[in-house]
């Protein structure tokens, strides 16, 4: 059996970062007319995902110099999101995106949805979780992508009122 309080000794990356394929398994529930917001990208230099976005139709806001815990909000309409993996980054930008209280998709470690922190930040009457077929895989600095993800993502949805079949991958 494993012994998740060893997990606390493994370094913790925050600079992974979201490839086109993963964008696109949920871009089917995101309606075109949208503008997104991109909100984790403060120092996030190698990151793709407004230009994946934009590939994919819509129409993207975001800055590498914009901090989502200070920053004003940009006029958009859904917040869509790979925050850091990092615990305490993490809280404060849950946190914050409920706080800001737009529609938002973000990826996240699956294990977190049973975290204290996250049962107690979260508006659970307007969370959906999305599921994906297998496992999402990131890439690190730009690297090309390695499809040894230990962990398995899922998408969580706030204030998207979607529909059961929506919230599986298919």
């Amino acid at each position: 059996m494993a012994d998740f309080k060893a997990l606390c000794h493994y370094k913790v990356y925050n600079d992974f970062y979201t490839p086109k394929w993963v964008w696109s398994k949920i871009k089917h529930i995101v309606p075109k007319e949208f503008i997104i917001w991109e909100a984790c990208m403060l120092n996030a230099e190698n990151s793709k995902s407004i230009e994946i976005w934009e590939e994919l139709g819509y129409n993207v806001v975001g800055n590498t110099k914009w901090d989502i815990l200070t920053c004003e909000i940009p006029k958009c309409d859904i917040i869509i999101t790979n925050i850091p993996f990092e615990t305490d980054i993490k809280k404060k930008v849950l946190k914050r995106l409920i706080e800001i209280g737009k529609p938002f998709i973000i990826i996240i470690n699956i294990c977190n949805v049973f975290a204290n922190y996250f049962q107690e930040i979260m508006d659970l009457d307007n969370i959906q979780i999305i599921v994906p077929k297998g496992k999402l895989h990131f890439q690190k600095n730009g690297e090309k992508e390695k499809k040894n993800t230990s962990f398995y993502s899922c998408f969580i949805a706030y204030k998207m009122n979607l529909s059961n079949s929506q919230l599986w991958e298919i």
